[in-house]
């Protein structure tokens, strides 16, 4: 075999690995791994109710509400990741062979999903309503279905959790609390009961240890200095957005190595018609 044609299925080899790595990392971050969950957890144990960070309910619930947001990129992103894994193993496999038939169905293939992969962040970056929608309709359940904080429902640590970070309250405002039928108007925080509420405790602002800056904020039944007042729709939905955007230009630099794979694949074909 010539030295040239050597050292291109060398770096056919190694950008293939690159490639099947890159895009089984940002898929298993992204939908399969507990690196989410976690995240969420250690913050939501930050509240200062008797939580157990080691619960099972408490992983499952969060990783359950975490796929429900990512809902809409969950099939587009198994179906790419499972194309670009089966032609990486494909190409593996051909790397061994020196047959320019299987290299050609290998060039077209690859280039035919990465045609799919540009379009499909292209159909994203173009048209983030319904991913935005998607998002607002399941914070809109979360708030609807908020109970307690000392409830230790995963749902309602998730909502206190982004109301706190968002500063924000409700989904519209704070009055959508008063048809939410779930809602408790007794809730015990950071070892005192709150009885008579119209509000959930993280509406009010909390320092950086979680601690309610002024202890009467969650009994006032009209706004005060360290209460949120504006509904979480319409922050969440930007932040939703702009998090998906990111994702969506991070996966082309899976594109940026598929071209180079195809031009080390052009590169190897031209040095088996030229040993042929």
């Amino acid at each position: 075999m010539l030295l040239q044609e050597k050292k291109a299925i060398y770096i056919f080899r190694k950008l293939f690995k690159v490639i099947c790595l890159a895009t089984l990392v940002v898929c298993a971050i992204a939908f399969w791994s507990r690196i989410p969950a976690n995240f969420l957890k250690s913050e939501v144990k930050k509240f200062k109710v008797p939580l157990n960070p080691n619960s099972v309910v408490l992983q499952s619930g969060l990783n359950y509400y975490i796929r429900s947001f990512l809902n809409p990129l969950l099939f587009p992103t198994v179906v790419t990741t499972v194309s670009y894994t089966s032609l990486c193993v494909y190409g593996f496999l051909i790397s061994y062979n020196r047959n320019t038939t299987y290299f050609l169905i290998y060039e077209v293939l690859f280039s035919a999903c990465l045609i799919g992969h540009l379009v499909l962040v292209g159909m994203f970056l173009k048209d983030t309503s319904s991913i935005r929608k998607q998002a607002e309709g399941v914070l809109e359940k979360l708030v609807f279905s908020y109970e307690s904080l000392s409830s230790l429902k995963p749902s309602s640590l998730l909502l206190g959790w982004i109301m706190v970070n968002l500063k924000c309250c409700g989904y519209i405002d704070p009055y959508d609390f008063l048809d939410a039928k779930s809602f408790s108007s007794v809730d015990i925080y950071d070892g005192r009961t709150y009885n008579g509420l119209t509000t959930p405790i993280p509406c009010c602002e909390l320092n950086n240890t979680y601690q309610i800056i002024d202890i009467g904020c969650p009994l006032r039944s009209s706004t005060g200095p360290h209460q949120y007042t504006v509904g979480c729709r319409e922050v969440f939905g930007n932040i939703f957005v702009r998090i998906v955007t990111i994702f969506s230009y991070s996966s082309l630099l899976i594109i940026l190595l598929g071209i180079s794979m195809i031009a080390c694949c052009i590169l190897v074909l031209k040095e088996l018609w030229q040993a042929l």
